[in-house]
């Protein structure tokens, strides 16, 4: 009788763990990038606001993207455009909800710092460069100063083979500006 329950108990506890194991490798993971290496893996980088966001399924009802539209308030590389549509893994369509791990989809009036590419789709589209790096949340102070952050929960960062928490890579606008400006030549 004893055994038994020992035996459940084993049981119990590799399942929690197979779980837990499971669990964690679900977190997005990426290799972290500096500012200077988004800058040149993106074709544009913007400031902008968010105007509007939909999700809709893809051709194949097998993912669910959401598109937010941008006003551009400033461009520091790239095509000079006044909006700019984005591309993003995740979001409710349908009745149904696909959440992916460290993406963060803005919210209407949320300024962002964004570091873009074309969509492979070619569908006019743009998406994040370095999977969730390339898309730095601002911040503003009462004195109007304004501070970015790309970190988010969720996302892991793969450095040396050890995989930690990404925290991001949080600086004042003005400093992130100037290292784009540099790498954008």
């Amino acid at each position: 009788m004893l055994s038994l329950s020992v035996r459940k108990i084993a049981r119990a506890a590799a399942t929690a763990t197979a779980l837990f194991v499971s669990a964690a490798g679900c977190a997005t993971t990426v290799i972290p990038m500096s500012v200077e290496q988004m800058t040149q893996a993106a074709t544009d980088v913007v400031e902008a606001r968010a105007v509007s966001s939909r999700a809709a399924w893809n051709e194949q009802h097998t993912l669910i993207y959401t598109y937010t539209t941008f006003q551009v308030t400033q461009v520091l590389k790239g095509a000079r455009a006044q909006e700019i549509n984005v591309k993003q893994p995740g979001g409710t369509a349908g009745g149904y909800t696909q959440k992916v791990s460290g993406v963060h989809h803005a919210q209407i009036g949320e300024e962002a710092l964004l570091f873009l590419r074309p969509s492979a789709a070619g569908d006019g589209t743009h998406v994040v460069v370095g999977l969730v790096q390339g898309n730095f949340r601002m911040i503003r102070a009462i004195d109007g100063s304004a501070m970015v952050t790309n970190g988010i929960s969720g996302a892991r960062a793969l450095q040396g083979g050890v995989v930690s928490e990404f925290t991001g890579s949080p600086m004042k606008l003005r400093e992130a500006e100037a290292r784009i400006r540099r790498s954008a030549r």
